[in-house]
């Protein structure tokens, strides 16, 4: 009985683990540079789209997905329908601003992961 109840409690915890573990969400924070100087930051769950604005320039969104040390960035131009991506870069965590090479520019960087 003893060694069932043993069982019973190993894989509840082993469940446990798998179900917090599935649960864990990782945001990118990002430094945006932005065509008139500014440089916002943006903390983005990764997989999801953060956005900025600015006059004459209408609004862009970028989307972070994590691979290890470095981050590839989706960049859209929400301006156009259906929304556009219209640049794809790779920026290492705590590396330099890299620049996206479109119309505006943008140079992004990829400040950290946070897990939560």
């Amino acid at each position: 009985m003893q060694r069932r109840l043993a069982f019973i409690v190993a894989a509840l915890v082993t469940i446990e683990f798998i179900t917090a573990s599935a649960q864990e969400r990782r945001s990118v924070v990002l430094e945006i540079g932005m065509p008139n100087g500014a440089a916002p930051q943006l903390r983005i769950l990764e997989g999801e789209m953060g956005t900025v604005s600015g006059t004459g320039i209408g609004k862009y969104g970028f989307v972070p997905t994590v691979r290890d040390a470095t981050i590839t960035i989706d960049v859209f131009d929400l301006n156009r329908r259906p929304d556009q991506r219209i640049a794809q870069i790779e920026a290492a965590v705590g590396g330099e601003r890299v620049q996206t090479g479109t119309k505006p520019q943008f140079g992004i960087r990829a400040i950290r992961v946070v897990v939560q």
